[in-house]
């Protein structure tokens, strides 16, 4: 695939292949600029922030700008990614990730991440815990995060979710008392027409377009196929690029994302 990738970038005149990774610098739609400056005030405030939105809507994303503004010696961030975790396993990936050696019991655990957090803060350090994939957390879990929470209120935690985590498992009768402590709610979104516009062109300036390679009738198309979910547009373009590629075509046209859309069935 690798030769394929360079094959295209060539056939493009591009100097790399673009919509695959994630740019060093972001993509500045209006809603990411906000999200992203009020995400910035948890790490230091030490409060608990709820970060919602459909799947490839750019939460990752978010999340991995906002972190790479801080300054290492600062802040301590442990990003947890795990689905449908047991109490046990989620304070021992915790420890092992802050560079703990975690005790047996789960229990003795959470007082092990407790402590340390303690000692980083007398030092002037600040934590953060951020959980992807927060709605796979059972109602126990969001309680037991809840307690942990309380028992030390010595760092920030960010809970990133697809949409029911915050319309459906924060709004039990269990889980009311944890949203009650949420002090920041964000939503990532789909882009408008104009910003998915934006964004094509944002990801192919990165990869050094120097002449049109996306006819202007392809946009509504796109953006109606992709809802403007960044993921969406991503799969999409680069499955254009392939056709393209495949038939010795030099500009991704209507016609193109079409046959692209029979093959990913978006819409």
């Amino acid at each position: 695939m690798i030769g394929i990738n360079t094959s295209i970038a060539e056939h493009f005149s591009l100097k790399k292949i673009p919509f695959l990774k994630r740019e060093k610098n972001s993509f500045k739609s209006a809603l990411f600029e906000d999200n992203l400056l009020f995400l910035s005030t948890v790490f230091n405030s030490r409060q608990i922030a709820v970060v919602s939105g459909p799947s490839g809507s750019g939460k990752s994303s978010l999340i991995f700008y906002a972190v790479n503004e801080l300054d290492p010696a600062e802040f301590r961030v442990v990003h947890l990614e795990l689905s449908k975790p047991k109490k046990k396993a989620l304070y021992k990936t915790m420890a092992v990730k802050m560079g703990l050696k975690p005790a047996f019991q789960a229990d003795d655990i959470r007082l092990q991440i407790i402590d340390f957090f303690h000692e980083e803060n007398a030092q002037g350090k600040f934590n953060c815990v951020i959980i992807d994939e927060a709605h796979s957390l059972s109602i126990e879990m969001i309680d037991e995060l809840r307690s942990f929470y309380d028992e030390g209120a010595n760092f920030s935690l960010i809970l990133a979710g697809l949409p029911q985590l915050l319309n459906r498992n924060l709004n039990l009768s269990m889980t009311i008392p944890m949203k009650q402590r949420v002090s920041l709610f964000l939503e990532c979104t789909g882009f408008s027409l104009e910003e998915t516009k934006d964004y094509v062109s944002y990801q192919f300036s990165a990869a050094g377009m120097q002449n049109g390679i996306i006819d202007e009738k392809c946009y509504p198309v796109l953006h109606s196929m992709t809802s403007g979910i960044p993921r969406k547009i991503n799969q999409a373009c680069y499955v254009a690029l392939l056709e393209c590629f495949k038939n010795k075509k030099s500009i991704i046209t209507a016609d193109v994302l079409k046959k692209v859309n029979e093959k990913i069935f978006y819409t």
